[in-house]
């Protein structure tokens, strides 16, 4: 369904670009003061007229030249056509004018028969000075004074929103130029327009990290470490937003005709750049994390990745919303009449949104997501809907809303999809079986004409159990080696919801049972490890699914390459949950390296000659193979013929090395084991390139967020 991206493109690009904004000219700025000034000397029809109010000075030809001269006058710098126009645009939006008479060449007539009128207000005193019914254009210091004032005051008030805008827009921008940048390369390599990344690009961006975890570091209270890559990106993020939220474009200015103190001032210009920042970078908050973000499409990036960027960004927002809601309550307070806004029902929802916002932050932590997943979830969803709809009510009178419809809109698609994608599929009636030596369960799952897995993939299942059948966790797909018709999911029992289907499969006496779920996938992006001369797959346990997957692929589309795979396990029962899959290598480019950390039988560690152990593993060979009816002596005879058995720990360091200073040419390097392992060999891969001139790349095939 990658069309679904290019349409979710569409859809964000318009829903964020209908946020548009009031964007106030220096011409406006003159004019809309000028006319201020005008009023606030004298009262040319008899009576005060109120600052929105433009029936007098619209159509009292003295209040027109006077108007007309403070432009002319007090801002020369500024276009007298430009000048004029506005005040042309202000008359026919606020007055009942005639629009066929009030046009420049009228204006213009009447400034220039009335101009050696005009009465400098500085000739008369206080009570000489006929305010009431003034009957002549009038100019002078105290207008020019009110005029040139209320035009910076209303500069920095304004251009501090348009600003904030522009800075909003260009956020969003660099994320996209990113993005593109991004894909550019990594398809550029998929289609092997270039070779690679420059080796000093790889080993001291893409591939390094920022200390020695990344995603060993789960457990940390923030969660997944950033890569080096990642960590420079959110922390462009993160200096753009102090720049923006706290030092660009700020200026309060003694006298400000708008803001007479400093505090409600400031506080508004800090309130509203946080506020407008947080509106753009919000629906860039729900697009990252969704399964169908069309930025994976584009860049070739994994989910975690942008799961990564969410969890930041996310911290970046809520800061900003805490910023906008304390400038706001500063401003507040500063108000003589505060309790008046404290009384709005906007006030209130707004401070409703950030109590939501602030409770979603606190509740994400990475010991929460990773312990009480289900729980966090849960909360998560009905927390952010909360957050999305009060923001909505408090942003509304200020036509902001824009933003919010674009946030439910990318929501609400991904959705849409994922259902889309879970009808392709329909109820699928699947058989569970349970290893219960490395506590393992195997879905076999009959495929689908409409979806199809591809190596690398990964779908989100929905067990439809009468409790459970909301939760859908993700799980690699990889084809049956015994059934073309067939795929296959494995995982490691848990807690939850694999530990109910572990014990229902016990509890059968056969550890085997069929149960219905849906299917909502398949996502993830295959590596190009056909680019290659030599390829090498590091994995441990169930994380064999997605390298099997590449090693069969690459078994069948090229014989000439080298491909080895190292798969780590602890005992021969955990060997018995792949053996089918294993045997599919007999014969084939791939060389199956199996390290088994907990060997219960005492057998030579590696291949061996020997015609009676090849005579008896050809009788078996012959036979169904059922990891029930072998004993592990058998699964090692077995195997043997064809792959390298070795007892004892894998050292995945050792590994690369070796592998690194043996290959003749091009190499690839995909890992898929536990966390602590796939951070070892993204470094130890990492310090390597300087030390072969041959090209080497590696990809990490796990996700974790």
């Amino acid at each position: 369904m990658k069309l679904t991206t290019f349409f979710q493109f569409i859809f964000f690009a318009i829903a964020v670009n209908a946020a548009g904004w009031t964007r106030y000219s220096h011409e406006y700025y003159a004019s809309n003061n000028c006319k201020l000034a005008v009023d606030k000397v004298a009262d040319f029809c008899g009576k005060p007229e109120a600052a929105k109010k433009y029936a007098c000075i619209c159509k009292n030809k003295n209040a027109l030249v006077s108007w007309l001269n403070c432009g002319f006058e007090y801002f020369p710098n500024i276009s007298q056509e430009s000048y004029v126009q506005s005040v042309i645009d202000q008359c026919l939006a606020n007055s009942k004018v005639n629009s066929t008479t009030m046009n420049e060449k009228y204006l213009m007539k009447l400034y220039d028969d009335n101009k050696s009128k005009i009465v400098d207000v500085k000739n008369f005193t206080s009570p000489d000075f006929p305010k009431n019914n003034t009957a002549f254009p009038i100019s002078g210091k105290k207008i020019s004074k009110t005029a040139i004032l209320g035009y910076k005051s209303s500069r920095n008030r304004w251009g501090n929103v348009s600003a904030s805008h522009y800075l909003g827009i260009g956020f969003v921008a660099a994320c996209g130029a990113i993005g593109l940048i991004a894909g550019l390369i990594n398809w550029s390599i998929r289609f092997r327009l270039i070779d690679s990344l420059p080796k000093i690009l790889k080993k001291n961006v893409t591939l390094a990290l920022f200390g020695k975890n990344h995603l060993h570091s789960n457990s940390n209270i923030l969660g997944v470490n950033p890569d080096r890559l990642e960590t420079i990106l959110i922390g462009a993020m993160l200096l753009f937003s102090i720049l923006a939220n706290f030092i660009l474009g700020y200026n309060y200015m003694e006298g400000d005709t708008i803001f007479a103190k400093k505090q409600t001032g400031l506080s508004r210009y800090y309130g509203d750049r946080s506020a407008i920042l947080c509106s753009y970078q919000l629906p860039l908050l729900f697009l990252f994390p969704g399964r169908n973000n069309f930025f994976q499409y584009i860049t070739r990036w994994k989910q975690a990745r942008f799961v990564t960027f969410h969890k930041w960004l996310a911290r970046i927002v809520i800061a900003e919303v805490l910023i906008h809601s304390f400038a706001l309550g500063s401003q507040t307070a500063s108000l003589p009449k505060f309790s008046q806004r404290i009384d709005k029902a906007y006030f209130r929802e707004g401070i409703a949104a950030t109590v939501f916002g602030f409770s979603i932050l606190i509740l994400s932590f990475g010991y929460i997501r990773r312990f009480y997943y289900e729980l966090f979830l849960f909360i998560h969803i009905v927390f952010v809907a909360c957050f999305l709809w009060l923001s909505y009510l408090h942003a509304l009178d200020q036509n902001y809303q824009q933003f919010y419809w674009a946030c439910c809109g990318v929501w609400i698609f991904d959705r849409f999809i994922r259902i889309l994608r879970i009808l392709s599929f329909g109820v699928k009636k699947v058989e569970v079986e349970y290893f219960p030596g490395e506590e393992i369960i195997k879905l076999s799952v009959p495929k689908s004409s409409l979806q199809k897995p591809h190596p690398g993939s990964h779908a989100f299942i929905h067990f439809l159990t009468p409790t459970k059948f909301l939760q859908s966790h993700p799980f690699t797909a990889y084809p049956s080696p015994t059934d073309s018709n067939i795929f296959h999911f494995n995982c490691r029992v848990k807690k939850g919801i694999t530990r109910y289907i572990a014990d229902k499969c016990k509890s059968s006496g056969k550890n085997k049972i069929s149960m219905k779920i849906l299917i909502d996938g398949f996502y993830g992006e295959q590596s190009p490890y056909q680019n290659y001369d030599k390829t090498v797959l590091i994995t441990g346990g169930t994380g064999l699914s997605g390298p099997y997957y590449h090693a069969k692929n690459l078994s069948v589309i090229d014989s000439n390459r080298e491909v080895k795979l190292y798969w780590s396990i602890k005992s021969y029962q955990g060997v018995k949950s792949y053996l089918n899959e294993i045997l599919s290598f007999k014969d084939t480019i791939v060389k199956p390296i199996i390290y088994i950390s907990k060997p219960e039988i005492n057998s030579t560690t590696t291949s061996s000659d020997d015609n009676e152990k090849r005579d008896s593993n050809s009788q078996l060979d012959s036979q169904l193979i059922n990891g029930d009816e072998l004993d592990d002596e058998k699964v090692n005879k077995l195997l043997s013929s064809f792959a390298e058995i070795r007892h004892g720990r894998m050292v995945a360091s050792e590994i690369v090395q070796n592998e690194i200073n043996e290959s003749k040419g091009s190499i690839a390097f995909g890992a898929c084991a536990h966390t602590e392992v796939v951070d070892e060999i993204r470094t130890t891969v990492a310090n390597c390139l300087s030390s072969t001139t041959n090209r080497v790349d590696y990809y990490e095939e796990m996700q974790l967020w």
